[in-house]
């Protein structure tokens, strides 16, 4: 099948970075970008040579374009993707889907009415360092997960304009702490605060219970120091994940379980014998999670290959401390 002609709406800071990796992409070809500010459309069209549009809608009228990305402000997503969808385009969004649950299954209905792919950016589910979490934590080399630690914080960036740190930051946790564990919480806890903004919280803590586990997620933009880790303790060792560094380290737990007297009870009882774990640094090779993310999209537009995009609205309420009932998550798309 030919290259898949592409779109992307919106050229701000995610915009861009999806039109450069468009570019290097052999099954893909980058054929225009739009953006309300004609500087800034014009800078990217020169730099990748494509057509360069200043309404959305123009660039939905061509019959060469299959397939775009909507890098837009979370506000806008629902009638940006909608009026793609309905114009035959498939869509891969950018985090999160939507504002609202309802306007992210009113996205998902007419993505199915017109059968067409709805995508959504988790990007960290493409991060490699995640790939290789998934893979230990799905062969139980630290044994039964007991609880996760997730630290997003950093500096407020200016370019955020119309979101919170829970449903800018604090969802890519959420989203990967359900995809490792395959499941969803039974139990959300959530405090929000406002430390230096007035009209949007900057600072987040989630306490959330899992079937067997429990974690918990803090995300800031008030920590003068860009952390972006995973912590998990398993029955049989812990693990640390690094999104930055794309690494993921292992401390394998060694014991010996044996039964002792207590000599004042004359009882026996088992004792663990710990000894220094063992060491790992798994080999994880370092990509560009959007490079992988934008592949995964434009194999499935050329082959036909659905994607489910439940996981990203079951993000979405957990974000939103929307209650349903727990399931099992099946719908993990990601990186092979």
């Amino acid at each position: 099948m030919d290259e898949v002609g592409y779109g992307v709406i919106g050229v701000g800071f995610m915009g861009t970075n999806h039109a450069r990796n468009l570019a290097h992409l052999s099954n893909a070809k980058l054929l225009g970008v739009v953006d309300t500010d004609q500087n800034k459309a014009r800078t990217v069209s020169l730099m990748y040579g494509c057509e360069k549009f200043t309404d959305y809608q123009a660039l939905l009228r061509q019959p060469a374009i299959r397939a775009v990305s909507v890098c837009l402000p979370t506000s806008m997503h629902e009638q940006v993707v909608t009026d793609a969808l309905e114009a035959g385009k498939h869509v891969l969004v950018e985090k999160p889907i939507a504002s609202t649950v309802t306007q992210a299954l009113k996205m998902q209905a007419t993505a199915s009415a017109q059968g067409r792919i709805l995508m959504v950016g988790h990007i960290e589910r493409f991060n490699p360092a995640v790939q290789r979490a998934k893979k230990v934590i799905d062969q139980q080399l630290i044994g039964n997960i007991v609880s996760i630690i997730a630290r997003r914080v950093g500096l407020f960036p200016p370019r955020i304009q119309d979101a919170d740190i829970a449903i800018d930051l604090a969802i890519h946790d959420i989203d990967v702490i359900n995809y490792l564990l395959g499941t969803l919480p039974t139990e959300i806890r959530v405090d929000r605060q406002r430390q230096h903004l007035d009209k949007r919280d900057d600072s987040v803590h989630f306490l959330l219970r899992y079937p067997q586990t429990t974690a918990y997620v803090q995300a800031n933009w008030i920590t003068p120091v860009k952390i972006r880790k995973l912590n998990i303790t398993g029955t049989d060792g812990y693990m640390e994940l690094d999104y930055i560094a794309q690494s993921v380290k292992i401390h394998k737990s060694n014991y010996d379980k044996s039964k002792e007297l207590d000599q004042a009870t004359l009882a026996e009882d088992f004792v663990l014998k710990f000894r220094e774990p063992d060491y790992i640094e798994e080999v994880v090779e370092a990509t560009e999670p959007l490079s992988g993310e934008l592949a995964f999209f434009v194999d499935a537009v050329r082959s036909g290959k659905k994607i489910n995009s439940d996981h990203a609205v079951d993000a979405l309420r957990v974000v939103l401390a929307e209650s349903r009932p727990a399931r099992d998550d099946n719908s993990q798309e990601g990186a092979s």
